[in-house]
């Protein structure tokens, strides 16, 4: 009776996990839908169908942790190599000798200035948190934040195709401005090794956020009035949450192709249209025309038949010339 009861246990649990991850991927999945669509300037036009919004979260999901993975292990291959350098080092005696002494001056001096102002750890802990913190907003989260301002790129002039993609990139700064970004997309795919740096730079920053929180429940203890280190960790906790809720915005801008199936329609009276294939649904398809620049809903009893031909990027540049 006592296993069947924590199989029954073992399964809810189990249940209720899934649930909370098909949740997590739908509003993701949403996030970065609706991004993308409205960097198209089709926000308000495309439906979003479900299935579509489980798979594009469960996606973000596998790009991030996939990304995260690696940067933990290249981060932890490093400090093995530092500590195994260390105790290389450790086994030269002179070299054991003077770092014994220089640890045992840092000690006494730590202890002295503690004992002499027992604030000032606190003090300077407060301090290094406070620029570190205005570093990473100025680094990471405004370029972050800026990609939501990008809309309507179907509807703008054409871009000039260019040969080198690092010519549309300012030679300072740090992340991509939303003017560059927008002339990256333009490009269509000729410049997604850029777009997919930027947003791997915006997860090396998620990745400093998490060790920050994760570090500021021990470095916080020593900031005292208790209060103005409660306040610490609610602000990097706040800034956490904001951070994460806005990379499935940055992933459907900047790596989610704008590539869409090109269709041909036969209608019933004879006419003929053609341009990719947005969505469709029972009643109604979408066509984007893109020698019109237009998005169209065509009514699904008017069309005698649809020929799918291939994929296209909406942005698709030919080579040496305009689109």
């Amino acid at each position: 009776m006592e296993l069947l009861q924590r199989l029954k246990e073992s399964i809810a649990w189990l249940g209720g996990a899934l649930a909370a991850l098909t949740a997590i991927c739908y509003a993701t999945g949403y996030y970065a839908f609706h991004a993308h669509l409205t960097m198209l300037g089709l926000g308000r036009v495309v439906d979003f169908k479900h299935e579509d919004m489980l798979l594009e979260g469960a996606r973000f999901f596998f790009a991030v942790t996939a990304h995260l993975l690696q940067m933990v292990l290249a981060l932890g291959a490093g400090g093995v190599s530092v500590l195994v350098l260390l105790a290389l080092l450790g086994e030269i005696g002179p070299l054991a000798r003077s770092g014994q002494r220089v640890r045992e001056w840092l000690a006494q001096r730590r202890a002295a200035l503690a004992a002499a102002r027992p604030a000032l750890k606190g003090t300077l802990l407060l301090t290094a948190l406070v620029v570190l913190l205005i570093a990473h907003t100025d680094r990471f989260f405004y370029p972050l934040l800026a990609l939501g301002r990008i809309d309507s790129l179907l509807f703008r002039s054409s871009a000039q195709a260019t040969v080198d993609c690092r010519a549309l990139i300012p030679a300072v700064g740090s992340g991509l401005p939303p003017d560059v970004a927008a002339s990256l997309l333009m490009q269509g795919e000729r410049c997604n090794v850029f777009l997919l740096a930027e947003f791997r730079r915006l997860l090396d920053g998620y990745l400093v956020l998490l060790m920050a929180i994760g570090a500021s429940f021990s470095f916080t203890a020593a900031i005292r009035p208790e209060l103005l280190a409660r306040a610490c960790r609610l602000v990097l906790a706040v800034y956490g949450m904001v951070y994460t809720l806005l990379l499935p915005v940055a992933f459907g801008i900047l790596v989610r192709a704008a590539v869409y199936p090109v269709a041909s329609l036969e209608f019933k009276d004879g006419a003929l249209a053609s341009g990719n294939l947005m969505t469709r649904n029972d009643k109604n398809l979408l066509l984007w025309l893109p020698a019109e620049r237009k998005a169209v809903w065509y009514p699904s009893e008017t069309i005698a038949r649809l020929q799918v031909t291939g994929q296209a990027n909406l942005f698709l540049v030919p080579e040496g010339g305009a689109r």
